[in-house]
């Protein structure tokens, strides 16, 4: 049997609040609990008084006149005495909504038809008694000011009560809550985004540091007024409804705020970014889409920037063809069109990248690639008929393509790929056939131009060494050093086969072609069946070589 839920008395300034504790103490919604107003003490505070004292008969006679209010400065709060329960079936219930009004200042009540009025069980008087407090209930829920200022609500209630019984209840009627005194505007309130200003040099807005971003004039009171929650309206109180309806980066931009206005000024140099919802401003950039004719910034590639290009709908490329984009980072939500060339640091690409575009980077991450990548690091989801060359990738899967690295490493390939390796090829599964597996430094690009930029070195180096010798003895052994680093780098490239190995760790499920280059005349060729084999490697003894664990060798005859 579930534990009763007893009444708790208690006093507040805030009816919601007190009920959400209330619900969370006792293990019920929110929308479970009710109350009763069971006390209202008001409490006032002009310019005269430094704190708020209670609203006394005498007070009240004192404030009737609304002048005395704004002359005075004056301010209301209330304390309530509730009593806080589970909510029971009841016989009233209202449906309604509640404009507040510009200022806040004359709230009313929009009440439905629809509402649960028990008229056939009252008399008129204790009806209009019942409404009356459930009014007072709903103002004090939201923090309007109860038993002051409600005149024409009395009014407005008793001529509901005659509608009601005279059965011309049936539109929705607006009854008003609080009468409160609506400010005079000489100026309103007026929001300017200063940076905007600057859009038409590009699609993105470059700030600099201490940048006025956006400004709110606050409005000026030719009349200044009180609200329903009891607060004074005037210059310092600033309605903000004009205001700057949006989280503001607090890292990127500082708030200087006096009477008169409020300033967003940017802290740092980069790119505003505003979408209703957050202001800020970093080094990323971010867009829907890139067209060939679309200009971001000027010198982008001179920028310490990221792009962020997002576009949602799959039919479009987000990166247009014929796009050229150079960043320090770039990052691609969609898919990226053809003759389009991306360079980067940072490259990540969430779609896919058509057969003919290009992609630069020292990074890259990319879902499905159709492409030509060259990178020093790749991670590909799915290699599709694009062709890849790095320093060292992985592939999640592949259909078809052409991948040349110094390292590769493949989780499953299907069929009609060409890996080119100079140092080692990874591949857990080999489900289809017509594949090409092969170790030869001389089919990767990577590895060639590693090369010629040894030999240039080299030759380089040579000519200070023939300058040392003449001129700085001192520096003699230092560049002879760093020429046998270089020539022992360029041996270990050559000779990269004898401790290169091609493992697949599942058995192969059709024909496929595993290809060890010795140099250019000689080469061992390995057609595999459709059985598991251990890693690939060479053994070299003098002038045979032999490919394991297949034992299938040449002879290299001497010159």
């Amino acid at each position: 049997m579930p534990k009763k839920t007893e009444h708790k008395i208690i006093k507040t300034r805030h009816i919601k609040e007190a009920l959400q504790t209330f619900a969370q103490e006792n293990f019920i919604l929110p929308s479970e609990c009710d109350f009763v107003i069971n006390k209202t003490e008001t409490y006032i505070k002009s310019n005269a008084s430094t704190s708020f004292e209670l609203y006394s008969k005498e007070i009240q006679e004192k404030y009737k006149d609304k002048e005395k209010i704004l002359n005075e400065h004056v301010e209301f709060q209330q304390r309530y005495t509730v009593t806080l329960m589970k909510k029971e079936k009841r016989d009233l219930e209202l449906e309604y909504t509640i404009d507040f009004s510009k200022f806040f200042t004359h709230p009313f009540l929009i009440l439905s038809p629809d509402s649960k009025i028990p008229y056939k069980s009252h008399q008129p008087v204790e009806l209009l008694k019942i409404l009356f407090r459930e009014c007072n209930k709903i103002k004090a829920y939201h923090k309007i000011l109860v038993n002051i200022f409600d005149e024409e609500m009395k009014k407005s209630l008793k001529i509901l009560v005659k509608y009601i019984y005279a059965g011309k209840f049936v539109k929705r009627v607006k009854i008003p809550l609080f009468e409160g005194i609506e400010p005079v505007l000489t100026r309103p309130g007026k929001l300017i985004f200063w940076f905007k200003e600057k859009a038409h040099t590009g699609e993105v807005i470059e700030v600099d540091e201490n940048e006025l971003l956006v400004e709110y004039k606050k409005p000026v009171y030719g009349q200044n007024g009180l609200n329903a929650f009891g607060e004074y309206i005037d210059a310092n109180f600033a309605n903000n409804m004009d205001d700057l309806q949006a989280d503001v980066d607090e890292k990127s931009i500082t708030i200087e705020e006096n009477a008169t206005s409020k300033k967003y000024i940017s802290k740092i140099r980069g790119y505003v970014h505003y979408d209703g919802k957050e202001l800020l401003v970093d080094n990323r950039i971010k867009v829907s889409e890139i067209t060939k004719h679309k200009d971001l910034v000027e010198d982008l590639e001179d920028n310490n920037i990221e792009i962020v290009v997002t576009q949602h709908d799959t039919a479009r490329d987000t990166i247009k063809e014929g796009v050229t984009l150079v960043s320090e980072r770039i990052h691609v939500n969609g898919f990226v069109g053809a003759k389009s060339r991306l360079e980067a640091i940072t490259l990540e690409i969430e779609g896919a990248t058509h057969q003919d575009s290009l992609q630069y980077a020292k990074y890259a991450t990319i879902n499905r690639h159709k492409g030509t990548l060259r990178c020093h690091e790749g991670k590909i989801s799915l290699l599709e008929g694009g062709v890849v060359h790095a320093t060292t990738v992985e592939i999640e899967a592949s259909i078809g393509g052409a991948v040349y690295a110094q390292d590769v490493t493949i989780k499953h390939v299907k069929n009609n790929l060409k890996v080119y390796a100079s140092n080692s090829i990874t591949v857990r599964l080999v489900s289809g056939e017509d594949n090409l597996f092969k170790i030869n430094y001389r089919d990767v690009p990577i590895v060639q131009s590693k090369l010629q930029f040894i030999d240039k070195d080299i030759k380089e180096l040579r000519h200070k060494l023939e300058g040392a010798k003449r001129h700085n003895l001192s520096k003699v052994e230092e560049l002879e050093k760093e020429i046998t680093r270089l020539k022992k780098e360029k041996e270990a490239i050559h000779n990269a086969y004898k401790n290169a190995k091609i493992t697949v760790k599942e058995p192969f499920k059709g024909l496929n072609n595993i290809v060890f280059t010795i140099d250019n005349a000689h080469e061992i060729a390995y057609k595999t069946d459709a059985k598991f084999y251990p890693p690939f490697y060479l053994e070299i003894q003098e002038n045979i070589i032999t490919l394991h664990p297949v034992a299938k060798s040449i002879v290299i005859e001497e010159k």
